[in-house]
Parts: C-alpha cells; structure tokens; sequence
C-alpha cells in the first residue's frame, strides 16, 4: 500500500462490509476514509520496519482494488511467516488470489529468505482452501474445533505450509 490508497480500499470495504464480515473482524475498523488512510500508512511503515508486508491487490488494465494480501507475524528467528489473502466478492473466482499466493511464496523464499510460508482458513471456507491448493501449498492437516471465529463460533482449522526444502520443486512445478 501507498500513502492515498486509503479511500480506494475504504469505498471497496464500504461496498462490500457485510459480506466481508461473514469471515474477517476487521472491516468495522474502517468507519471513515481517513482510517482506511492510516491503517495503509501503517502498512507502509510495517512493511519498512520489517513488521509485515502487506499488500492491495489492483487490476493492472482498469487499477481497481481488488483485495489485500501479505505476510503477517514474521518469526525472523526461524524465520517463518504467515500468508493471509481477501478479495472483494467481484474480484473472486478469476485465479487474482491464487496469483497473489505464488508471488507472496516468491517473495517470501527469494527476498524475505524465509525458511517457512505458511497460511491457515476455517475447514469450511472451502474457496480458500482451493486457493491455497492451487497455489501450491502442501495440506499439513486439521485442527477440530480449535478456536472461536470472531462471531464466537467454534471452528476447525486447515493447515498449509511450504518450506524452503519444498520450494525447488514448487518452483518447477509453477514454470510448467
């Protein structure tokens, strides 16, 4: 994100808030442009700081926001991160997640040097799951009824991940 993409991706959250909020928390955090504006600077100054690398996903042809992506509590120790991805309901089902995903496992194997991607969604949020599939991600298993959504709901939890020793092969496997 950029200092001024702050009122892109409140129209779009505005637009689409109910919808969003089925599976995110967040969208009520974003009342007004102007915190849509400071949650992307803070992006900006997380991204810098090494904090999390957050990005909006655009249509390149018309530079419409589409949605967000990133990685999002870096273990720089290990080093490992978590991918994380939404698309406003107009943008989905035309593969812009799935791309977001293998550029997000690039960057994260070839700039961040990390030795772990990982990413999780709730086991009945089958779209992402088909997402992280086809981008690639190797299933590593289930955790039944591990946490609460944030509608207070139990949930069971699907896990995906690759790691640098998987990357070789995932990389191929993308070239052809």
């Amino acid at each position: 994100y950029r200092p001024g993409d702050g009122e892109a991706l409140f129209a779009a959250i505005s637009a689409h808030r109910d919808e969003l909020k089925q599976r995110m928390p967040w969208p009520d955090a974003h009342q007004a442009a102007a915190d849509s504006e400071a949650y992307v600077r803070r992006m900006q100054a997380d991204f810098v700081a090494r904090r999390q690398f957050v990005f909006g996903i655009w249509d390149r042809s018309s530079g419409d926001y589409l949605g967000g992506s990133g990685f999002h509590a870096p273990d720089w120790r290990t080093p490992k991160a978590e991918m994380g991805y939404f698309l406003l309901p107009p943008a989905r089902g035309r593969g812009h997640a799935t791309t977001a995903v293998r550029l997000l496992v690039r960057m994260g194997f070839e700039q961040l040097a990390l030795n772990r991607i990982h990413a999780t969604c709730d086991a009945d949020n089958t779209a992402s799951a088909n997402v992280l599939r086809r981008a690639g991600l190797r299933e590593e298993g289930l955790s039944r009824l591990d946490q609460r959504d944030h509608h207070g709901k139990l949930r069971d939890t699907m896990h995906f991940a690759l790691t640098f020793d998987d990357y070789p092969h995932w990389s191929a496997a993308q070239a052809s």
